[in-house]
């Protein structure tokens, strides 16, 4: 079920139920500036002295400023078409979302407080429906899930994702941290994902769920990209780095052999993680820029991906891993705290040349160009502090967002003209 509304202008002052009203959905539990001043048009005939019939007089305003997405340098959440896709009683502080490339408007959504995902097919549609799924083994594989990114296709488990957590990896407070943790890789075919495989389970004994490979040097990651085939990008926020896991082959379903994994720590790139807010990237392919919201530093930098010379070889958990730091690589600020107005940046999104930022401490959707950094736009969204996190977008550009706070997912598209 979905609700879709253009709210009243008290929608800035809060996010309230009186506002929008929605139904719960019914999820299955199983595993400021104006536009531009009038310009006058006579319209006098070259050949005559008289007016037209309709008194000769048409009012041509000047092009729209800024973006349709974010309403036109409105600023202001009336302005944009807004609905609500999510429901409520499925999302449990949802932190990121992303489409599955498969098509059909398939949109997961993972959420922290019980290391679940959420996902919607035909989103946003009349004929949207939602499932709620929890890995049998999410206790490590996702738990504390900070991000999530697509990635390759395969014909063996649909479009495979990884995820990151937000962890030190205490198995839900179970046990004490011992930062065995980093990004795991999953499959997305509904018939496989979640469940365990009888196979695994009886040649290692235990169940470890539904996972196709995991490493495990960072802890406290909060935000992942993917690369290409196996390859994927983390912000590692205990050690306050970047990094690159090659996962190459996956050991299969519920499996454990992580030894043929890659994993480069580019140490030039200094971030910082916030607690409590994923920290996202972006990486534009064409280029090898990877676009980072660095939380802590209240920037947009940026990585060179195609920079850096192998350093020395780092200590691992597991044996056979190739664990080694990344040196010289080139990194950069594209967008500074003060210039881009930016406090918590968290989400990030890239839609052609443009960066769309969100900011978890003040509410707001920032655009950015991608190549000079300056700041396009802004919409005030009014969710609160601690609301905004991921942000997605889908083939005609329109936004979606997480609210962590009220347990939402919303799209944001223009108005109709």
């Amino acid at each position: 079920m979905f609700v879709s509304a253009r709210l009243p202008l008290l929608f800035v002052a809060g996010w309230t139920a009186g506002l929008l009203a929605c139904d719960e959905a019914e999820l299955d539990p199983t595993p400021t500036q104006d536009a531009g001043i009038p310009v006058l048009d006579l319209g006098l005939p070259d050949d005559a002295g008289q007016l037209p019939e309709d008194g000769g007089v048409s009012i041509d305003a000047e092009p729209k400023r800024g973006l349709g997405v974010l309403g036109y340098e409105s600023h202001d959440i009336a302005q944009v078409e807004l609905h609500e896709i999510s429901g409520v009683g499925g999302l449990r502080v949802p932190r990121d979302l992303d489409f599955n490339p498969s098509g059909d408007g398939e949109l997961w959504v993972v959420n922290r407080a019980d290391d679940s995902t959420v996902t919607y097919f035909k989103a946003g549609t009349p004929e949207q429906t939602a499932e709620k799924r929890i890995d049998s083994f999410a206790l490590h594989f996702m738990e504390e899930v900070s991000s999530i990114a697509f990635g390759a296709p395969s014909d063996e488990f649909g479009h495979t994702f990884g995820t990151c957590q937000e962890s030190r990896n205490t198995y839900n407070n179970s046990q004490r941290q011992n930062d065995f943790m980093g990004p795991s890789l999953w499959p997305s075919r509904m018939d496989i994902y979640s469940y365990p495989n009888p196979d695994a389970v009886r040649d290692l004994g235990y169940d470890l769920g539904s996972h196709l490979d995991m490493l495990h040097q960072s802890p406290l990651c909060m935000g992942i990209a993917w690369d290409h085939d196996n390859v994927y990008w983390t912000f590692d926020g205990l050690t306050g780095t970047i990094s690159r896991y090659d996962f190459q082959a996956d050991h299969g379903v519920g499996y454990d052999d992580h030894s043929d994994g890659i994993i480069g720590r580019y140490v030039d790139a200094q971030v910082l993680r916030v607690a409590d807010v994923p920290s996202h990237l972006e990486l534009d392919r064409a280029t090898g820029k990877l676009y980072i919201a660095d939380t802590g530093n209240a920037r947009i930098a940026v990585l060179d991906t195609t920079s850096g010379t192998r350093g020395r070889t780092l200590r691992g958990f597991e044996p056979g891993v190739d664990f080694h730091e990344v040196t010289g690589a080139t990194f950069t600020t594209l967008v500074d705290g003060v210039g881009g107005e930016l406090t918590h940046p968290s989400g990030i999104v890239m839609v052609g040349d443009i960066l769309y930022v969100t900011d978890n401490a003040t509410s707001r959707i920032s655009a950015f160009d991608k190549n000079t950094g300056a700041r396009l736009d802004y919409l005030n969204v009014g969710v609160g502090a601690g609301a905004l996190m991921g942000i997605t977008a889908d083939p005609e550009g329109r936004l979606y967002i997480v609210d962590a706070v009220t347990n939402k997912v919303w799209r944001i598209a223009a108005l109709p003209e």
